[in-house]
């Protein structure tokens, strides 16, 4: 596929390869069911379409299929197409002619053809459906063609059924007789039977199998995408911005479109910055969606249309051209007038790639079928009783444009969505609802935070502090890859981003050089003939039970079989695909030689076997990894974001816990209440100059204290786990964990500035030890920071311990326990 996968995409792949090989070779006497579920944005049917080319076209481990046949199931034609054009644009091996949209005008073949992808929706399956129904000349009907291959191809012929977008649910659900379930169940009245093999895509597995219910089945173990993996992969916006209006007074629709607007045009003005700046291929244009109400007598929509591009042309100062604004109502699907311009109806699926698009007006026709990134900003006149209705929406708009986090400027790594006809309980519905629709975004009201940017006069600041790139930590949940997966994904990037053009390369012919190695001790040992031939032969074992006898079971050894050179074939595949997928095994082939292609492969079976050569390898991978990890963050973190971006994904999924440079972002956004208060001297301002927080006593006492130093300049919020703040990992319950100090400090030194960093923290706490601990183990690999101070408070008085001390060092090294903490503070601050 044209497409990269995503770690976690890639192992869900491998699992569903697993399992389809598993059904196929269990069909013949057992339906078999196999399930897909992953929240919104995780990319299901990019998994599934690198399903589709695995089997058809083969890969590393599998051989290819090319007689397979899919049937590509959904509830909607808009699904359809888009699934199709979706496979087509990222597909890079399947034959011209392979993916086929069923018409129910001309469709009527006995079979399905070997090699293709069938696309299908239950619309064309009702009862009046020219599909079902042998008229008009038609000489098959569908049912007919999907039970001939039923009967003809049935360990190849897979099921795929799009239930993902709401399309099967409810419906599925009232009778045992529905469209969908006739697939799994079959239908006595089509005589149809049930599919031998059904792979599933849903939001969750609990649709799935309501759909599946009362199925005689062998279902295999549910392939699962966690919604912390998605979050975590930058796909998905990090939040969901949702803005209502207070409530008490009148409703000011016009007026909160004009704020949409405003948005809008923000968005517009950040992106084309963002996009030149990193001189990225394809502009990012983003696009305003407005949702109006259903049709009012002879109007398109009881919402003024005219009066609402009005509002959009004041705010954005000039007169829109035609292509510009579109709509896709479903009626009529024709050019409208709207405020003077001729407005032509476009196919949801057909949004995205049309460039020229500024503004979409449409109904409900967005909800299925469509997915588009560019959406920024959305303003729907709906009312408080279409909230699920509205959390399904944002389904469809939470992907990130760029596949990727942005780490300049936190507005674009959000989606704002306005809401004149909602108050602060109806926006909780919604938020209940998203959440319930595995839609892994952070949902926050837009009076709950503040966008903050870079006060000007700290700019000089500001780039200095990104300069020195001090290590910043990211904690995950569990290490992602082996070291081995994640060497090779450093290496082809920093290949490809023209740092080292030869590391990879170099550490394939290392390990080449290992295998060699390796085979050459066993030949040493005399242990190289035996090991071959345990490889190549074995006994068979016949279990035989005597049914006479109360099931007596006795077992015989009575033969010797060799494996052919295709069971050779297929698990030097598997041990290529065990060791990255490098193609490591082709070049031990050409580098060394051997008598004949077949003793190689068995020699890098061998060497993939042994649990002690995988250890060793897995301890260089790891040794080498950390090495250019080392060698290279920097440089890397200093060049273009695309490239951070991907580096720190790397690392991130290499360990639990992976070092990054500190990089602050241009733009970002604080937590913000009507509590909160002003604080002077902060790095990041609003548009008015101002920044707001919520400090308690200790906080706000010890920030006063610092203000009045004679070298004090400016301040941060260390916010906890934002991607821009700093965090230091430290160990806790044998767990790793994140720790985020309070305060950046930025002081004058001499001709330049000093960073120092502080934490008040309360010593009732029981991580006191733990993360005192961690500060100091940061110290000691992190040398620029100035000053790291643990801060209590005892006696009305401020007690300061500053870990970057040599001196305090040297106790809090020998410290054991909380009380010998306690102990230190009270020596320093006598």
């Amino acid at each position: 596929m044209k497409l990269t996968l995503a770690t976690f995409q890639q192992e869900a792949l491998k699992d569903l390869r697993d399992n389809c090989e598993t059904a196929q070779q269990l069909c013949h006497k057992n339906q078999c069911i196999l399930s897909l579920s992953a929240p919104t944005g995780a990319g299901k049917t990019i998994i599934m379409a690198n399903l589709i080319e695995d089997i058809l076209c083969g890969s590393a481990e599998y051989v290819k299929q090319e007689n397979a046949v899919f049937l590509w199931l959904s509830g909607w034609p808009e699904l359809n197409e888009q699934s199709l054009n979706k496979i087509y644009f990222n597909a890079n091996n399947l034959v011209p002619g392979a993916l086929i949209s069923i018409s129910d005008d001309s469709f009527d073949e006995e079979v399905f053809a070997d090699g293709k992808v069938y696309f299908l929706n239950t619309q064309k399956l009702g009862v009046n459906s020219n599909l079902t129904k042998n008229r008009d000349g038609r000489e098959y009907t569908i049912w007919e063609t999907i039970e001939n291959t039923i009967s003809r191809k049935r360990d190849r012929f897979f099921l795929i059924i799009d239930e993902a977008h709401y399309g099967a649910r409810s419906r599925g659900t009232e009778n045992p007789e529905t469209i969908m379930q006739k697939f799994v169940l079959g239908s006595k009245d089509d005589n149809l039977s049930p599919l031998p093999i059904i792979i599933g895509m849903s939001a969750t597995i609990e649709r799935f199998r309501k759909l599946t219910e009362g199925a005689r089945a062998m279902t295999l173990p549910p392939v699962e995408i966690k919604p912390e993996d998605v979050k975590e992969s930058g796909l998905l916006k990090d939040k969901i911005i949702i803005d209502h209006q207070k409530g008490g007074g009148m409703v000011m629709e016009m007026a909160i479109l004009a704020e949409a607007a405003s948005d809008w045009m923000d968005k517009c003005s950040r992106w084309e910055k963002y996009c030149k700046e990193q001189g990225e291929e394809k502009m990012v244009k983003p696009i305003l969606a407005i949702q109006v109400e259903n049709s009012g007598g002879n109007e398109p929509s009881r919402t003024d249309l005219d009066e609402c591009l009005k509002t959009i042309e004041r705010v954005v100062g000039r007169k829109f051209e035609v292509g510009e604004v579109i709509h896709a109502f479903g009626d009529p699907k024709t050019d409208i007038p709207i405020y003077g311009l001729k407005v032509p109806y476009v196919e949801p699926s057909r949004i995205e790639d049309a460039e020229k698009v500024k503004i979409v007006f449409f109904k409900e026709s967005l909800s299925t079928g469509w997915d588009c990134p560019r959406v920024e900003t959305m303003m729907s006149f709906r009312t408080a009783n279409d909230s699920t209705y509205i959390a399904q929406l944002m389904g469809r708009i939470v992907r990130t444009p760029l596949h990727r986090r942005v780490d300049t400027d936190e507005v674009l790594n959000n989606v704002h969505l306005f809401l004149p006809y909602f108050d602060k309980n109806t926006v909780d519905r919604i938020v209940k609802d998203l959440n319930s629709e595995g839609i892994s975004s952070d949902i926050e009201t837009a009076s709950e935070q503040q966008t903050l940017h870079v006060d000007e006069k700290f700019r000089e600041v500001f780039d200095w502090l990104n300069e020195q790139q001090f290590i910043t930590w990211q904690i995950k949940r569990n290490r992602i890859n082996n070291y081995l997966t994640s060497l090779f994904a450093l290496t082809n990037l920093l290949c490809n981003g023209g740092w080292d053009a030869h590391v990879s390369k170099q550490s394939k012919y290392e390990i080449v050089a290992m295998i060699k190695e390796f085979i050459g001790r066993l030949k040493e040992r005399g242990q190289y003939e035996d090991a071959i031939n345990g490889l190549r032969k074995d006994l068979r074992v016949s279990n035989e039970y005597d049914n006479r006898n109360g099931g007596e079971a006795s077992v015989s050894e009575d033969r010797v079989i060799e494996a052919t050179e295709y069971d050779i074939e297929k698990n030097f595949k598997r041990a290529q695909a065990q060791l990255a997928h490098q193609d490591l095994g082709m070049l031990y082939c050409k580098e060394y030689t051997v008598e004949t292609f077949v003793e190689h492969q068995l020699d890098f079976i061998l060497y993939s076997k042994s649990e002690y050569a995988m250890k060793e390898l897995e301890e260089y991978a790891k040794r080498k990894f950390y090495d250019l990890q080392n060698r290279w963050r920097k440089d890397i973190s200093a060049g273009d974001d695309k490239y951070k971006t991907k580096y720190d994904s790397i690392v991130a999924e290499g360990d639990e816990s992976s070092p990054h440079s500190l990089k602050l972002w241009g733009t970002i956004t604080l937590p913000y209440g009507e509590d909160f208060k002003e604080e002077t001297d902060h790095m990041f301002v609003n548009k008015d100059g101002k920044a707001v927080f919520k400090l308690d006593t200790w906080e706000k006492d010890i920030l006063d204290e610092e203000k009045k130093r004679s070298d004090f300049v400016c301040w941060v919020r260390n916010q906890q786990n934002k991607g821009w703040a700093l965090c230091i990992k430290y160990e806790m319950d044998r767990k790793v964990k994140s720790f985020y100090p309070d305060f950046l400090i930025v002081r004058k030194e001499g001709d330049g500035y000093a960073v120092d960093l502080l934490e008040p923290h309360n010593p009732a706490f029981n991580d006191n030890y733990a993360k005192t601990i961690g500060l100091y183990e940061y110290l000691k690999e992190e040398k620029g920071i100035a000053r790291a101070e643990i801060i209590r408070k005892e006696d009305n008085r401020f007690l300061r311990l500053n870990v970057g001390d040599s001196m305090i060092q040297h106790d809090v090294m020998n410290m054991r326990n909380d009380d010998d903490l306690s102990s230190l503070f009270r020596k320093y601050n006598p």
